[in-house]
């Protein structure tokens, strides 16, 4: 795959090759962007990042929207603090006005009234009248032996009744339904392609992405373009490598059956919002290497 490659310089240094998406995000990193210097074979020498057209149209609305944010920054450091309300005045009493007059006498009669509840002499009860019962006799004078029934404080309580038990009633958590998904595979736009995030490592001859989703998407497929360090320079491998989420490569046999028997399965991928990874095998590994996402497939938000 033919790319352009693009120079830029940082400081009193030349940087690059690159490919056209790294130089812009090196010149949005650099302190003034626009008046980074950049070059590509078919330029007739360096030129300023803003006199480049190509280059001006990708970082123009990442400089207006800092503008905007700097903009915003100063008019809120600008805006005046409110000085709180002064505390409210509170005016003391006075010695000898009728507030201190009425409050005194106030509170020596509610000290009077404590005094004569707690020494107030008390009715004292009276013990209940218990009649002897004669027992082998007809009157308790006569009898061998007398009862004397114990006091009779008050009626036996009535027990409480018992409440019935209480019936365990399991609720299970509602389960939220998952979002739909279209029927067929398709290509990412550029602007969710742009969602993907990925760190990249090689293991034997397979190289493995851990990928985070930023899009709606349920992503299936990866497309990646390798760049290997080849005699001082990266070089591009001549086609995207397909990489797959493990376990997800089948036989062509095996895909055919399964299209037969459950026409309506999706392929494994990675939903929304979620982090997961992708393999596949792409060769030796070399001293140095480069990886980029250049094209995905996946089931679309319906």
């Amino acid at each position: 795959m033919a790319r352009e490659r693009w120079f830029f310089a940082q400081g009193n240094q030349r940087r690059g090759p690159v490919p056209f998406s790294s130089l812009v995000e090196s010149v949005l990193g650099q302190p003034d962007p626009r008046t980074v210097l950049v070059w590509r074979k078919g330029l007739a020498d360096w030129m300023r990042s803003e006199d480049v057209p190509e280059v001006e149209r990708r970082i123009a609305p990442f400089l207006a929207k800092k503008a905007a944010e700097e903009a915003a920054r100063h008019a809120r450091a600008a805006a005046p603090v409110p000085s709180p309300p002064p505390p409210p005045r509170i005016e003391e009493a006075k010695p000898g006005s009728s507030a201190l007059v009425y409050g005194g006498i106030a509170g020596g009669a509610a000290v009077l009234v404590l005094l004569g509840w707690l020494f107030w002499p008390r009715a004292q009860p009276q013990a209940p009248h218990l009649v002897p019962v004669p027992l082998g006799g007809t009157t308790a004078e006569n009898a061998p032996a007398v009862v004397i029934p114990a006091p009779r404080v008050g009626a036996p309580a009535t027990p409480a009744p018992t409440p019935p038990p209480a019936t365990l009633t399991t609720t299970r958590p509602a389960v939220p339904a998952a979002a739909g998904i279209a029927d067929s595979e398709t290509e990412l736009p550029p602007g969710e392609l742009r969602k993907l995030r990925s760190v990249w490592a090689w293991e034997g001859d397979t190289l493995k992405g851990t990928v985070y989703n930023g899009t709606s998407w349920r992503v299936t497929e990866l497309y990646v373009s390798v760049f290997r360090f080849v005699n001082d320079d990266f070089v591009e491998d001549p086609r995207p490598m397909r990489l797959v989420p493990p376990g997800a490569q089948v036989d062509a046999g095996v895909a055919d059956l399964l299209s037969k028997v459950a026409p309506d399965r999706k392929k494994p991928g990675l939903n929304p919002l979620d982090t997961g990874a992708f393999e596949g095998k792409v060769g030796a590994r070399p001293d140095n290497f480069r990886a980029q996402i250049e094209m995905a497939r996946g089931y679309a938000p319906r």
